[in-house]
């Protein structure tokens, strides 16, 4: 029977010390590594969640602004006033009418003088601005100051903010345009600390502008 040669060196059967070392070393960059992408894939999802929902509400808040102009300066009775009984009633605007004695045709008043006044001026979103109010008789397009967004407006009593809306407050400024005061500027922004940074500029214009003589 042959008998086996004993190994010479009998450590070669492992890993020398520096070789063990080298691994760990490896492995736990690449542990730390795959916990560093997680994390800032983690973070890149709730920045991209608290974006929508800032787009989201800004839509939301502009659309209202803009369901506004459409009722500025509305014929009382006529589809602009948003009431659904007046749906079928051709849209007439304040600013049409070319009467100048009392009693008009069917029964309309005399042409506002300041409504005219402001069309010749091209200061008629400006105007809106100043003479537009809610029903609790504040301005619907406030010109002073900034205005904080509600984030459960609209939503059914009781609904708690999204998630997404911790830590983030969007802000809205409304100002009449430099060059043209037909037009509202609006501007809205989220706080400096807020997880996502976003400004986002649009403008508003009274649908009574179209009806201007």
């Amino acid at each position: 029977m042959k008998l086996l040669k004993p190994m010479s060196n009998p450590g070669q059967l492992g890993f020398s010390l520096p070789e063990v070392m080298v691994s760990s070393a490896l492995l736990a960059f690449l542990v730390a590594s795959s916990t560093q992408i997680y994390v800032n894939s983690g973070q890149t999802v709730r920045r991209g969640s608290a974006r929508d929902a800032v787009h989201a509400r800004i839509a939301d808040d502009l659309e209202e602004l803009r369901r506004e102009t459409w009722r500025f300066a509305c014929e009382d009775g006529t589809a602009c006033t948003g009431n659904a009984n007046h749906a079928d009633i051709p849209v007439s605007y304040k600013t049409a009418r070319q009467c100048t004695s009392t009693p008009c045709l069917n029964g309309e008043l005399l042409q506002i003088n300041d409504l005219t006044t402001a069309c010749t001026n091209h200061t008629l979103g400006a105007y809106m601005a100043a003479n537009h109010n809610n029903t609790s008789g504040a301005p619907v397009f406030p010109l002073t100051g900034s205005t904080t967004l509600d984030w459960t407006k609209n939503l059914p009593n009781g609904t708690a903010a999204p998630a997404q809306a911790n830590g983030v407050s969007i802000q809205r400024t409304i100002s009449a345009n430099t060059t043209d005061q037909n037009q509202l500027d609006v501007t809205y922004t989220t706080n400096s600390d807020a997880p996502v940074a976003i400004t986002l500029n649009a403008s508003l214009v009274p649908q009574a502008l179209s009806w201007c003589p």
